[in-house]
Formats: C-alpha cells, sequence, structure tokens
C-alpha cells in the first residue's frame, strides 16, 4: 500500500440517512415491548456492535407512517446524540428483519462500487476517527454530531483490494470482541432471570429447595413500596444501603486528549467505558472510581453501566453507586425502574436532569441476612466474568487500532491474503 490520500466523507459519496423526525415519530406511549419493527436507541448502539438485550418496538402501522430511517443490510449505524460515535454493522447476521432509528443516530451507506462496507465500519471504530469527532462535538450535557459536520471527517482513499486486505487481516479480532459481547448478553440476561426469581416473583428457594412465594411462604404489605415482599424482607433508601458519590466539577481549562493527569469520566464515557479526557487538576481521592462501580448519567439519557477501569475519577453530573449490602448488579436492577420512569416523564424536546431529591426517592429491597451470601456469590460472579470480558475487549481494541493505521500506509503487510 502506498502512503495515506485522504478525502471528506461528503467526497467519499457515502449516503447519510436521518431518522424520521416528522410529526409521526413515535411518541413514548407508542414504544411496545413487542411489536412488527424495532425501534432503536442510543442505548442498542455499542461501541463496535448492536445491543439487543433492551428493545423497543412499533406497530407496523407506526412504521409504516415513517418515511426516512430504515435499516438495509451492510448499512452503518453511528449514534450521533448524547453517547457520540458508538457505531454497529446491520450484517446478515443480525436477527431482526425490520429496524429503524430513532433521532439520535445516523444510517451510514455505501456505494460497494467503491466501499466495502466492513471496511468503512472499522473506520468509524478506529481511533482515526474518534479523535477528529472529539473536536467537533458540540454540546456539554447532551453532546451532538450533526451530519453537516460528520461529512467534513476525513477517511483514507484506499482501492477494494487494499480495504479487503485490511478487513482480512482485522476481522479475527473483531470477531473475538463480538464473540465476548455475546457471551456477555446472555449472561445480562442470566443475572436478570435470577434477579426476577428473587426480587420480583419472590421465588427464591425456601428453606426446603422450593420456591418462596408459589409454595405459599408468607407475603406481607411494605406501604412504601405499595406491594407485598417477603415476610422478613426489608426496604431502605438507597442512600441507607449504597455509598453514593457526585463526580467533581473539573474545569474544562485544565482537560487535555494526552494522557496528562487523572481519567475522568463524563457522562458520554458512561455506556462505552472509554475515556477521552483526562486533567491535571488536583482532585480528591473520594471521586475515584472502583471497578464494578455503578455510574448512572445525571443528564439526557441517564446511561447507567458499571464500570470496568482502575483509577478514573467522576466528573461532575456522574454519580457513582457502590454497596456492601447488595450485589451492585442487583442495586442496578432495583434503581433502573425508577430511573427510567424518571426519564419517560421528559419531554422528547427537552434534556432530562436527575437531581440528588430524584435518587433520594429511590427504596431498594432488602432480603433476609440468611440469604446475602447465596445472592452475592451467584451475582458478583456473573459481573466478574462480564467485566473480565469488557476489560479484553478494551485490550482487543487497543490491538486493532494500533493495527488498523499500520495496515492502512503499509508498514504490515499481509503474506497469506486471497480475495
Amino acid at each position: 500500500m502506498s502512503e495515506w490520500h485522504f478525502l471528506t466523507l461528503k467526497e467519499a459519496e457515502l449516503e447519510f440517512i436521518d431518522g424520521d423526525r416528522g410529526v409521526n415519530y413515535p411518541k413514548k406511549a407508542e414504544l411496545l415491548p413487542k411489536g412488527d419493527c424495532v425501534f432503536l436507541n442510543t442505548g442498542n448502539v455499542r461501541q463496535n456492535s448492536f445491543d439487543f438485550s433492551n428493545l423497543d418496538f412499533i406497530t407496523k402501522e407506526k412504521d409504516n407512517l415513517l418515511r426516512n430511517g430504515k435499516l438495509q443490510r451492510d448499512d452503518i449505524v453511528l449514534t450521533t446524540r448524547g453517547t457520540v460515535g458508538n457505531v454497529a454493522l446491520y450484517s446478515q447476521v443480525v436477527p431482526f428483519s425490520n429496524i429503524r432509528i430513532n433521532s439520535g443516530m445516523v444510517i451510514i451507506r455505501v456505494n460497494k462500487n467503491f466501499w466495502h462496507p466492513y471496511f468503512v465500519y472499522l473506520f468509524f471504530q478506529s481511533h482515526l476517527f474518534k479523535k477528529q469527532i472529539s473536536r467537533l462535538i458540540s454540546g456539554s450535557a447532551q453532546p451532538q454530531l450533526p451530519i453537516s459536520i460528520l461529512e467534513t471527517v476525513s477517511i483514507p482513499r484506499l482501492t477494494l483490494d487494499e480495504q479487503k486486505e485490511i478487513i482480512f487481516n482485522i476481522k479475527s479480532i473483531d470477531q473475538k470482541i463480538q464473540i465476548n459481547n455475546q457471551i456477555n448478553q446472555e449472561l445480562e440476561a442470566m443475572a436478570k432471570t435470577l434477579y426476577d426469581y428473587w426480587f420480583v416473583q419472590f421465588d427464591f428457594p425456601d428453606q426446603n429447595g422450593k420456591p418462596y412465594k408459589s409454595s405459599g411462604g408468607k407475603m406481607v404489605y411494605n406501604p412504601e413500596l405499595k406491594r407485598q415482599i417477603p415476610e422478613g424482607w426489608g426496604v431502605a433508601s438507597l442512600f441507607d444501603v449504597a455509598e453514593v458519590q457526585y463526580g467533581y466539577p473539573f474545569s474544562t481549562d485544565y482537560f487535555n486528549s494526552t494522557g496528562d493527569g487523572v481519567p475522568v469520566i463524563r457522562i458520554r464515557d458512561i455506556l462505552g467505558n472509554d475515556i477521552t479526557n483526562y486533567s491535571t487538576e488536583e482532585v480528591e481521592d473520594k471521586y475515584k472510581i472502583n471497578v464494578g462501580d455503578v455510574l448512572i448519567g445525571m443528564d439526557g439519557n441517564f446511561h447507567m453501566n458499571y464500570w470496568i477501569q482502575e483509577d478514573c475519577y467522576l466528573n461532575q453530573r456522574v454519580v457513582k453507586v457502590n454497596s456492601d449490602k447488595l450485589p451492585n448488579m442487583v442495586l442496578k436492577y432495583q434503581i433502573e425502574p425508577f430511573i427510567k420512569l424518571r426519564e419517560k416523564s421528559v419531554s422528547r424536546t427537552t434534556v432530562g436532569h436527575l437531581s440528588d431529591k430524584d435518587l433520594k426517592a429511590i427504596n431498594v429491597i432488602l432480603p433476609k441476612e440468611k440469604y446475602l451470601s447465596s445472592i452475592f456469590d451467584k451475582f458478583e460472579s456473573i459481573l466478574e466474568n462480564i467485566i473480565i470480558n469488557q476489560q479484553q475487549n478494551q485490550e482487543l481494541t487497543q490491538l486493532r487500532d494500533w493495527l488498523l493505521p499500520m495496515l492502512m500506509n503499509g508498514q504490515v503487510k499481509v503474506e497469506n491474503y486471497t480475495d
């Protein structure tokens, strides 16, 4: 391969397709747990793949009313609002045949005479792309990347054969990342099923190994939750069972992207567990995050996730929650319904905000002491495996990002490539 020659995404004649933002755009009340057409939200698009663990659907009638935003196979989906820069490829292996995007993302459709979809997908994952957009993203509480700005990003101009050569080398790394993502989705589904048995249906094993509630276990009414819970179980405020730490108001004057100082977690970093900003400002250790802490973004879409990196610090409007009375997975699952309810109360035209008052209104269920050891063992083991896979994916992503530019400019040659 020769030295790099660049052209803008507009010059590359990539087609950018917005979601339908007209009068027929689905209202929150029209989003369903099942339906004819998947309606993607930004939480369904992670760093390099789709996440279908929490899906919204729309009816066939609503789908027919919408004009833009329908996916075709080999389309690339890029998030452009809130968490900007997450990307996924709508390949043949995706199990849904009818998908639309919401207004927080854009479809990229390639001309296959000049571009291989997988190569363009790789480009949108690369640091070469992310470094460019980090300077172009506008907005703080709700970052945005409009198509008009996205079109100014530069991409290496390579022949189809050169693109295929790069794909040949990179795809095995991506496949391992995708396998880890799939394993984690299965682990998350296992944890949610377990949580449902214990904390929703209350059919955990009783002293005889039988499902507690279904076998006649005594239930008592709890006035805080306005529902019945097992006898002997308790209810407490989130602040009584967990450490809740709000972020530090870092000054942007000390921010840098070169790695000087401490890594700073902003709202946009929560879902991807990916740090892009550092600060040389002095900050107390109470703002430092531990691996496995639950993070919540308090503006925008109220993102929640487990953090997987050491020695990172909370920026303002990011809050960490950590407990020694409940596993963090259980804590996250108990918090989520309150956060989602608050999110649904926010108008589509405004940016949502969580307050200290909102968090202090959250109550969580506490099992009997004798059950805690079993609960911790089960959920902590699952979370540990999820985090290991995510950490491995970060290492594989770094390897790919190191290898990709070297392949593009010919520093690394392919010995066994065949079309």
